[in-house]
């Protein structure tokens, strides 16, 4: 409470506040002095309570405290930086949209040291892998294509080029005629750029719900596209097989 709103109190309300806080008044006190014993009382107790909070309480209270030109305030002593890298065997898969994905990976020091030092050792590549379920289980790979990286490589996109199917992707070293495996990354399911066709569904509002979504009501069609199914995009680079080793 304010020193001002004290003031603009009576004698008895301020009488009545003091009765109510437990705040000790002599007999016959004048207002002024009332007035002040009220208003060290609080500020004894608002100090007191703030002494007893904690740092994670202090912190978590600015971010949501208000100066008093009511404007929300955070101050940051410093700025902090993500590391490019963490330094250890990982490689992760985010899904962008149906046709690509955002890939981004790590090796550890140890073994990139290794690896420059050994003179058999041609370069990194990513095998992208096509499964047919979720897993990585020997009788899920449908085909794989790889894509050779740069040593000093840490992202990149890859498309996709079947729709609505599960991919997977691992990080090799090739080294000598063999491949040695790094790490693999999380299984991902691509998803379909159309609606699925609602089968014995007459009544159903599928061709309005696509054309508000912009396709053609020709499912799985663009507008101004052909309506015949066109072929299965180019991989990026060739070289698949019929399995992952």
């Amino acid at each position: 409470m304010t020193k001002d709103r004290l003031q603009s109190l009576s004698t008895d309300e301020l009488l009545r506040i003091a009765e109510r806080n437990r705040i000790q008044i002599p007999q016959g006190v004048e207002k002024t002095t009332l007035e002040d014993l009220i208003f060290e009382a609080f500020e004894d107790e608002r100090l007191e309570r703030e002494g007893n909070d904690n740092l994670t309480i202090r912190i978590e209270a600015k971010k949501y405290s208000v100066s008093q030109d009511e404007e929300l305030f955070l101050d940051f002593d410093e700025e902090i930086e993500l590391p490019d890298r963490y330094r250890e065997n990982s490689l992760v898969l985010m899904l962008r949209d149906p046709a690509w994905v955002y890939c981004y990976w790590d090796v550890e020091d140890r073994i990139l040291d290794e690896l420059k030092d050994d003179s058999s050792f041609t370069g990194f590549i990513l095998r992208v892998t096509e499964l047919a379920a979720a897993d990585w289980g020997k009788d899920s790979c449908i085909d794989w294509f790889d894509i050779p990286i740069q040593f000093t490589d840490l992202r990149r996109y890859i498309n996709l080029p079947t729709e609505d199917t599960c991919y997977g992707v691992e990080l090799y070293a090739q080294v000598g005629e063999t491949e040695e495996l790094i790490a693999r990354s999380n299984i991902v399911e691509s998803s379909r750029d159309y609606p699925a066709l609602s089968l014995g569904d007459e009544n159903s509002r599928r061709e309005k719900l696509i054309a508000l979504a912009g396709f053609s009501t020709d499912v799985g069609q663009f507008p101004g596209k052909s309506s015949q199914a066109s072929p299965t995009p180019q991989r990026i680079i060739g070289g698949s097989g019929q399995g992952a080793s």
